[in-house]
């Protein structure tokens, strides 16, 4: 029993690392086939690092879109497992440092007003008023990340690839995470009488 088993673990480990060389040659079935196996582990593994699923998914994703571009400079690792355990943590600890940081200004930021008001004016338009309530509510619903990457493309007018790189994030999940904000807040504005609106 014991021998099968450490000839099974041998065999394992020598289809990892023909599957590990052949990505590095540039073979794009090796390189689905590392993600197929190793994505479950290493999400399984992030949320233990982070609870926010998207998250860890977009970490994954950005630690797969780095390595295929540098698959040419990547070392042969003992353990194509223990490299990628490594190289997430490291991912996902960085990300949060950038995160916890950037969401620390977030929260000193505030949204521009809808509604153009001055201090030692009263608001003219109540609906105007109620509209702005409205949308800044349905703003709140947002995640931190969401409401972020809604501020600086749609107030700060960056184009995705700008906001991508404010963030560390990819480009691709830039379109995602804006992609899912839009979502959550079609959703909490339908649930607004229309006329309100």
């Amino acid at each position: 029993m014991d021998t099968y088993t450490n000839e099974r673990d041998a065999c394992e480990l020598k289809n990892e690392e023909v599957v590990w060389r052949t990505f590095k040659q540039g073979d794009k079935q090796a390189f689905a086939a590392l993600y197929g196996r190793y994505f479950k582990m290493l999400f399984q593994y992030g949320l233990k690092v982070s609870e926010d699923r998207d998250f860890v998914k977009d970490c994954i994703h950005d630690l797969f879109i780095d390595l295929w571009r540098n698959k040419e400079n990547l070392t042969d690792p003992k353990s194509v497992k223990a490299y990628l355990l490594s190289a997430i943590q490291h991912k996902l600890l960085r990300q949060l440092s950038r995160v916890r940081t950037r969401q620390n200004e977030i929260t000193r930021m505030k949204f521009p007003a809808f509604v153009d008001c001055r201090e030692d004016q009263m608001i003219e338009d109540q609906i105007h008023l109620e509209q702005n309530y409205i949308v800044s509510k349905a703003l709140n619903a947002l995640t931190k990340r969401q409401q972020e990457a809604i501020y600086l493309k749609f107030y700060s007018n960056l184009s995705y690839k700008e906001v991508a790189a404010t963030m560390s994030i990819s480009v691709d999940s830039i379109y995602n995470l804006i992609s899912k904000a839009i979502d959550c807040l079609q959703h909490e504005l339908n649930k607004v009488p229309a006329q309100k609106l």
